[in-house]
């Protein structure tokens, strides 16, 4: 591998690894019952938000780099962007099911970016899906930024859910 290619890739990996290792911690401090939860007024629940990064990730990481996606079967119409609502859905995977998709991807996506020359990360996305009027460098921090905040949402949720057990009020999913 190029200097130039690990001294232009290492910080996203270092992004990449962190935000999915506070995502798994985050997921797995969820008790199963705070998983589906959600409060009034929103749509998307912590077991929403864990599989969705895992789609935002594929897209903008593997898929944006390789033109391939390694998605489960079902996966984009649970957690995708234009997924049907959560509230509609009535079949999701099994927590181990989500924890192993954020686990597996993380090896592919350090080795996705890692792979990359400057000039790749400065050029066009693979992917057609995406606008070829950023970079694939830019789609790429995106999408880590992306994951950093769903984990904002998923803290969010179970503050709000434990602060209202703690007043007595039990919501259920």
């Amino acid at each position: 591998m190029p200097v130039l290619s690990a001294v232009a890739c290492e910080p996203l990996q270092m992004l990449a690894d962190d935000f999915r290792r506070r995502t798994i911690s985050l997921f797995d401090e969820a008790r199963d019952e705070e998983l589906r939860w959600t409060p009034p007024g929103l749509s998307n629940h912590l077991l929403w938000h864990a599989g969705h990064v895992v789609w935002v990730l594929d897209k903008l990481v593997i898929e944006a780099a390789t033109s391939c996606s390694l998605l489960p079967p079902g996966w984009p119409e649970n957690f995708g962007k234009h997924c049907r609502p959560p509230a509609e859905t009535t079949c999701w995977p099994e927590r181990a099911e989500v924890r192993r998709e954020l686990q597996r991807q993380l090896p592919r996506v350090l080795e996705v970016i890692g792979m990359l020359s400057p000039k790749a990360l400065a050029g066009p996305p693979c992917s057609m899906h995406l606008p070829h009027n950023r970079s694939l460098g830019y789609w790429i921090a995106h999408g880590l930024h992306d994951e950093a905040n769903h984990q904002g949402e998923m803290k969010l949720l179970l503050k709000m859910q434990r602060a209202s057990a703690c007043d007595g009020r039990v919501m259920k999913p």
